[in-house]
């Protein structure tokens, strides 16, 4: 075991290696962190609009350090590790993996690309809480056949890394199933002579009765949260839970596969023929894997071939199903709108796992091994090298444009529009959002009432709906004025621009091989210049206009 867990542990940070070099903030990380102390921000909010207590707990622990960058990152990679770690030993001390199969099956999890915001900084609480889940369930596991003092120092425990694991409030979803893996356990410990019906029933009485705590958390948590931490303002309105119909939640289910799966492939089939590096690299580090043994008898049971699958297809509607019914859908164009989609690896761990057993009925168990978790950790890895590769560029062009604005007097203007000529760029690359473009400003000039948004993402009237959403109850953006004097920003690839790949590449050599200087190179990036007065296509914002009825 000692063995798995190394090879475990050597594939995870060298694929999540890129997260510790990344120190940039993206979209909503420049409402809850402070990239230096003198930075202003306002999380009230999390407590007092968006209802989450423990985001706020986090966050609010991150900034009063003075490195929450450090701290989120420290967050991401322990809920990676020890959530990895969980799963594995959790998996074979019940039986139901071996080694190979558990290591495999845990890496595909943890290295899940369809989630793109690994390197995200706020975004670390989901990683964490997600991992959390799992090691919560490997204490439970330890707790089942634990006795006396240890059973109950174990079960508090448990308790409380499920109750903290809930701040991603999708992980329920997860940890109904771990209560129902518990129901199972107690349920082949019954008698079979008692019959299906009275031995379910008794194994249900059981698991309430012995486990109360377990029954009672979600209960717990969602009425601490509807007590003293309600949603407010545009926050009710975003979580407006509602019964789908049965063709919008065909429809949220396609979205899901489409954007959790198929985008996925097809996105790393086109990365793989632009950077076929990356693939190679990662075919390398898989090898390493494929080192582990798997078992030497093939899985000819079809129970334990289809029951994997099985799982996969309920998992998959079960955790995009609280999504649907807030009425929230992913997308694969733009980064940030990955967050639904943490989970989703185990889904497809399972079916990789199924497809692995099916294909042990015929050749060994060892190369069907190789070929199944193989090819997926290669795609896996090769594609999440690449978006940690388009996350490290969106981090250089924000840097870029601050330190550019840094050493520019600040011009008459509070409301800066940005003309980003790098959507033009031939590489990929997502408009900033609001948050950015206003960070990145109160990061160069200071804490003014600033606001500021990319031209081309935002619509007409983006003055009228902030002024809106300054004032609205629970509201993240009370620092945020539109009314002042206006420029336009113009962002436009510079001398020094190149495709992501080889702008990350070349980052990378001046800051780990000291080739160049890093100041220099980023001030080669973009070329920037600021014009004066109204904005082009914005609607002005409308003064002394009696409020509607």
């Amino acid at each position: 075991m000692l063995r798995a867990i190394v090879v475990l542990l050597v594939v995870l940070l060298a694929a999540h290696a890129p997260m510790l070099l990344n120190d940039g903030l993206f979209m909503d990380d420049w409402l809850v962190l402070k990239p230096r102390p003198d930075y202003f921000i306002d999380i009230d909010f999390l407590l007092n609009g968006a209802g989450h207590p423990i985001f706020y707990g986090y966050d609010k622990f991150a900034n009063w350090t003075g490195a929450p960058v450090v701290v989120m990152v420290s967050l991401a990679f322990a809920g990676i590790v020890f959530g990895a770690m969980s799963l594995v030993l959790t998996a074979t001390r019940l039986g139901l993996l071996d080694r190979a199969e558990a290591v495999g099956f845990a890496l595909i999890v943890w290295t899940y690309p369809g989630y793109q915001l690994w390197a995200g900084k706020a975004n670390a609480v989901y990683v964490f809480s997600f991992g959390l889940l799992l090691i919560g369930a490997w204490l439970l596991t330890l707790a089942f056949s634990a006795r006396g003092l240890r059973r109950v120092l174990l079960r508090l425990a448990c308790a409380l890394v499920f109750l903290l694991s809930f701040a991603l409030n999708s992980t329920i979803v997860l940890y109904a199933f771990v209560v129902l893996g518990l129901f199972v356990a107690i349920w082949r410990g019954g008698k079979a002579a008692d019959g299906l019906v009275r031995r379910t029933w008794l194994a249900s009485w059981r698991c309430a009765l012995f486990y109360p705590e377990l029954m009672v958390l979600p209960l717990i948590y969602w009425g601490t949260l509807n007590i003293w931490f309600k949603r407010i303002g545009v926050y009710t309105q975003h979580y407006d839970a509602h019964l789908p119909s049965l063709r919008e939640l065909a429809g949220g289910w396609w979205a899901f596969f489409i954007t959790g799966y198929r985008d996925v492939v097809a996105h790393a089939l086109r990365a793989a023929i632009a950077v076929p590096a990356l693939f190679i690299l990662a075919a390398v580090l898989v090898g390493i894997v494929l080192l582990l043994r798997a078992d030497t008898k093939p899985t000819t049971s079809r129970l334990a071939i289809a029951l994997p699958l099985g799982l996969a297809v309920v998992l998959f509607l079960a955790l995009s199903s609280p999504y649907l019914i807030a009425g929230l859908r992913p997308s694969s164009t733009h980064f940030y709108e990955s967050r639904h989609l943490l989970m989703f690896g185990v889904p497809s761990a399972l079916a990789f796992l199924a497809f692995k057993r099916l294909a042990g009925c015929w050749i060994t168990p060892s190369v069907a091994f190789a070929i199944m978790f193989g090819s997926g950790l290669i795609l896996s890895i090769g594609m999440l090298w690449s978006d940690y590769v388009f996350m490290q560029a969106r981090t250089l062009k924000q840097e870029a444009l601050t330190r550019d604005l840094a050493g520019r007097p600040q011009p008459a203007a509070t409301v800066y529009a940005l003309d980003d000529g790098f959507v033009d760029y031939p590489s990929r690359h997502v408009p900033f959002g609001l948050a950015e473009v206003t960070g990145m400003l109160r990061l160069a000039w200071g804490n003014q009432p600033f606001f500021g948004f990319a031209l081309r993402a935002e619509r007409p009237d983006i003055l009228r709906g902030m002024d809106e959403a300054r004032t609205a109850p629970g509201s993240a953006f009370h620092h945020f004025d539109p009314t002042g004097a206006q420029a336009t920003i113009s962002f436009q690839p510079g001398p020094g621009a190149a495709p992501n790949q080889t702008l990350v590449r070349k980052y990378y050599a001046c800051r780990l091989l000291a080739r160049c200087d890093v100041a220099e190179f980023l001030a080669q990036l973009a070329q920037v210049t600021i014009k004066l007065g109204p904005i082009a296509g914005i609607l002005p914002l409308e003064k002394d206009v009696a409020p509607s009825r």
